[in-house]
């Protein structure tokens, strides 16, 4: 498995997850933010700008992706090897939002910085832990994106997504991960 995709909602814990596993496997790491936006969190890039780097990168030998996107990642969850789908519960994700809103203002590194936008992610996201799929009404229509939605478009890739709803589920597939190694 030289290929990870992960995927999971807002405070799922994807970048951690992410992060972990590209110190513990030497491999490179992709945060799919700084792909879809300037800067990682800045305007959209354009579509096809964004296509052209998943393209490069599904070629590549090695790597681990981490990201909620769907519809313009195409490339990455055919190539993945695995797709690791993390799927906490609402309360789990809501405190983990804020608690990464708190400690990135505590050490000045929040680029999502005041309350009022803490309150309209953490209110913004809530739709995707409830909301029904929704048809994007373009191939970069970041808002469609909802964990019914997540299913469906995983669908055809599920003989290689493990879905991972707790710290126990994550932790067995790093222990069976490190072993195969």
């Amino acid at each position: 498995m030289n290929r990870i995709h992960v995927i999971g909602g807002p405070g799922s814990g994807k970048t951690t997850l992410g992060r972990r596993l590209a110190i513990l496997g030497g491999m490179p790491l992709h945060e799919l933010d700084t792909i879809g936006y300037v800067h990682g969190a800045g305007a959209r890039r354009p579509l096809a700008d964004k296509l052209s780097d998943i393209n490069n990168l599904a070629e590549q030998p090695s790597w681990i992706v981490e990201g909620i996107f769907l519809w313009w990642t195409e490339a990455l969850l055919q190539n993945a090897d695995v797709i690791l789908w993390l799927d906490p519960p609402w309360r789990i994700a809501a405190w983990r939002i804020l608690l990464r809103h708190a400690k990135a203002s505590l050490n000045g590194t929040n680029r999502h910085r005041g309350l009022r936008r803490l309150l309209s992610f953490v209110l913004g996201s809530r739709a995707y832990y409830r909301d029904p799929p929704v048809a994007p009404q373009s191939p970069d229509d970041d808002n469609a994106v909802t964990r019914a939605g997540t299913e469906q478009a995983l669908t055809p890739f599920r003989a290689k997504v493990v879905r991972c709803r707790r710290k126990s589920d994550i932790d067995a597939f790093v222990a069976r991960w490190m072993n195969a190694r």
